[in-house]
């Protein structure tokens, strides 16, 4: 029956349109006007460049743009049914095509034949353009489904949005549900994967092909008030169908332009009052549902996103009604999806009987593959050497599964991780770059509050009850035990401290202390909070990958070149305490156990004692001592150095020394001096610092005796203890040497090595008093 009246008031309008035509025509003002326009144009093409009947086509193309773009918007066909015609349920064209077809009929009468080609050649630009538009809508489409396949088994759709997929796609199929209206509510936290579930489901089934035609309407109602909140969603359906089928009937001017024409002369007013179409929503829905049904279509719309909205159970309630009114109408369903709110229930319960819920997702699993994929086995070599001991590299993997609150929240961490770590792989922990981001996406006021604590140099501890009231507020809605996992995992809680006054305290007392912290440099933590490396000089990578060159780089000019990067990295005095803070913490170990042979080890002693700076020589020497048990007593580097070369070597360079050389090469002996501990190997080391002493007493030069005599003069802290190492009989010909000392060269030579002004004769014997006081102390222990 709907179709049957349907046909008929188009043909209806059609035939009314070709006697208005007609009418219209036949006015002598109008026959004046087109004239008039005829002229106009003739003249205009005749007085340019341009070729009339380029002239006239280009402006029939034009018009058929236009045409084509004003009966688009009102509805009359749509860019995605260009191609269409509903035979069920037919659109305004049909009235278009009826006036045309009569127009035919009379011109054909007066001209003899049905189809002048004079005449279709006159209006082929206009035919083109009307078809222009929808060809390349047409092409577009076709290129989209070639390039974007349906991807219903990608991995990022996880096990519970396609098993919600699954049981929304049954559910609608359910022959016992077709009788009546279908009303689904889904429920899950924001970013779970609610939309994915309802597009997988929707995708599916149009896949299927299956008559009734399923048409999808989704509808956001985030931002939507809610006094408009009905007539917003009445457009929107309107527009969903207007997809398939022709909605203009069911259109009207917006009601700005029908104020606009109520408050004009007569005639709009006239024109205003056809126009408007008061029509109430379930005179609205009844008219669509007939429709729907006699396009043969089924309408499925899904509403989201209203609970985030300010004012969201009012909005509710009054959508609540028109849902309601949905359920006697076949053929349309729909699906509300939101959020679990407990204010909502009621309401929910009645207008969607059939209920679906995502649970709180596990990112475990997730979160594991993503450090495995960007931490590959050389990585992973890389951070075992760099941080040498076990259990300094934190996987809170729990804390950051709890803070992770959908797959959407995984999916753009993930992202940001992957392009952070391009530059900052190897210069920070992977943990500590993945829960600061992890709580700046989900939890700022707790990643505000860390920032604030790391970023004051004036705190030293406070209670942590104490600080969560200072930082949050009720309104954060923070469990404390999750601010307390945040900082424990950076180390801010002080366990001791706590158990002494029974209290959790926040201190920075025990900060982690290997080259990799969080609080060892400034541009490690401006890297992290920024997620890109802040200092291209200070590159942990590039100092790893310089000590490796040196311990194992092949050829020996790749070593030399190392070693000499090494010094001028030392020399620099932007990376000189980033390279030596390397170097004491994890460099050291790579030197004792990887160099391949004792002619690299002299050289780096060499180079060492060679750089410019005083003090940073210096520096770098004492960076070589041992800091742990965890040295292999047969390498190159253990050889080297517990050989009598060695001792021969640093005397030749006896000249390049300065204040601070001799007493470094005696601090890294007697780093040894705890060695036989705890498993490890014991080792000889007095032997080569007596020898060391001894090969500078038989020198017999200036060179020789200033050193030692600024060694046994110095009131470093550290020489009581380094000389208690030294065999009585040594000291005994230091002392010897010291007391006789007579040269004024060594003089000259002292005051060299102590870069100083060069001591008059009283200074001088100040200087080698206060050396043999010294030597007689340590002989009488």
């Amino acid at each position: 029956m709907v179709t049957f009246s349907r046909y008929t008031t188009l043909i209806l309008y059609g035939v009314i349109t070709y006697i208005l035509f007609l009418i219209m025509s036949s006015v002598t003002i109008n026959q004046g006007l087109w004239l008039a326009w005829t002229n106009l144009l003739h003249k205009t093409f005749n007085t340019s460049n341009f070729t009339p009947s380029y002239g006239y086509a280009t402006l029939l193309f034009l018009a058929g743009l236009a045409v084509n773009k004003i009966a688009d918007s009102f509805s009359i066909y749509n860019s995605k049914r260009y191609w269409q015609f509903n035979w069920r349920y037919p659109s305004l064209i049909l009235s278009v095509t009826c006036t045309i077809a009569i127009w035919l009929f009379f011109e054909s009468r007066a001209t003899g034949s049905l189809i002048s080609l004079e005449l279709v050649l006159l209006y082929l630009p206009l035919i083109v353009g009307l078809v222009f538009l929808p060809a390349l809508e047409f092409l577009k489409v076709r290129i989209t489904q070639k390039i974007t396949p349906l991807c219903i088994d990608d991995p990022k759709n996880n096990d519970s949005t396609r098993h919600i997929a699954k049981q929304i796609e049954e559910t609608l199929c359910d022959e016992k549900n077709q009788a009546k209206s279908i009303r689904i509510l889904i429920c899950g936290p924001f970013g779970v994967g609610k939309t994915t579930a309802i597009n997988l489901a929707v995708d599916k089934l149009k896949n299927k092909k299956e008559l009734p035609k399923l048409v999808h309407c989704n509808i956001d109602l985030w931002g939507v008030e809610a006094e408009s909140i009905i007539q917003y969603v009445l457009d929107e359906v309107l527009i969903g169908l207007g997809t398939e089928i022709d909605m203009c009937k069911f259109r009207s001017l917006p009601s700005h332009y029908i104020s606009a024409m109520n408050a004009g002369n007569t005639s709009s007013k006239i024109f205003a009052a056809f126009m408007h179409k008061p029509t109430s929503p379930d005179a609205l829905l009844k008219n669509l549902g007939d429709a729907i049904n006699a396009a043969n279509l089924r309408l499925l719309v899904t509403i989201q996103d209203l609970d985030r909205n300010q004012k969201a159970l009012d909005s509710l309630h009054a959508l609540a009604g028109l849902l309601d009114r949905l359920e006697e109408l076949q053929g349309i369903d729909y699906i509300f999806a939101g959020e679990n709110r407990p204010e909502f229930s009621d309401t929910l319960l009645r207008i969607c009987p059939i209920r679906f819920d995502f649970s709180k997702p596990n990112f475990i699993k997730e979160i594991t593959e993503l450090e495995n994929k960007l931490i590959d086995n050389d990585t992973q070599v890389y951070y075992q050497k760099v941080l040498l001991k076990p259990g300094v590299s934190r996987r809170p993997l729990q804390l950051v599964n709890k803070l992770l609150p959908s797959f959407r929240a995984l999916h753009t961490l993930e992202e940001q991780i992957k392009s952070a770590w391009l530059a900052l792989c190897g210069e920070v922990l992977f943990y500590d770059l993945v829960l600061l981001q992890v709580l700046k996406n989900n939890n700022p006021p707790i990643y505000d509050a860390l920032i604030v604590l790391l970023n004051n140099t004036a705190f030293k501890s406070q209670p942590l009850d104490e600080f969560i009231t200072d930082n949050f507020s009720r309104e954060d809605n923070l469990d404390k035990e999750l601010i307390k996992a945040c900082l424990e995992h950076f180390r801010l809680i002080d366990l001791l401290l706590g158990i002494k006054s029974k209290e959790t305290n926040i201190s920075k007392d025990r900060v982690p202390n290997h080259v990799l912290s969080f609080y060892k440099h400034e541009h490690i933590s401006r890297s992290l909070i920024g997620g890109r490396l802040e200092n291209s000089k200070l590159k942990q990578r590039h100092v790893f990958k310089t000590l490796n060159k040196i311990a194992n780089g092949g050829s020996r000019h790749i070593k030399n070149q190392a070693i000499t990067d090494l010094c001028a990295a030392v020399e620099n005095d932007e990376t000189s305490s980033f390279w030596l803070d390397s170097i004491e913490r994890y460099g050291w170990c790579i030197l004792y156990n990887e160099i391949e042979d004792e002619t690299t080890a002299k050289q780096l002693f060499e180079k060492a004692i060679n750089v410019q700076s005083s003090r940073k020589s210096f520096d770098l020497l004492t960076s070589f001592a041992v800091r742990d048990y965890k040295v292999n007593p047969s390498s190159a580097f253990m050889n080297y150095l517990f050989s009598e070369r060695i001792i021969n070597d640093l005397f030749e360079q006896r000249t390049c020394f300065t204040y601070g050389t001799l007493f470094a090469l005696l601090k890294i002996y007697s780093n040894f001096s705890s060695f036989g501990r705890f498993g490890s190997e014991p080792q000889n080391y007095k032997a080569p610092m007596n020898n060391l002493i001894l090969q500078f007493i038989d020198g017999n030069d200036s060179v020789s005796d200033a050193n030692l005599l600024y060694l046994f003069s110095s009131n470093a802290d550290d020489i009581p203890d380094l000389l208690l190492a030294l065999n009585k009989s040594t000291l005994n010909k230091v002392q010897s040497l010291i007391k006789n000392i007579k040269s004024e060269n060594t003089r000259v030579i002292y005051s060299q090595i102590a870069e100083a002004l060069e001591a008059n004769d009283d200074e001088f014997e100040g200087i080698r008093s206060d050396a043999l006081k010294l030597i007689s102390q340590m002989l009488k222990l």
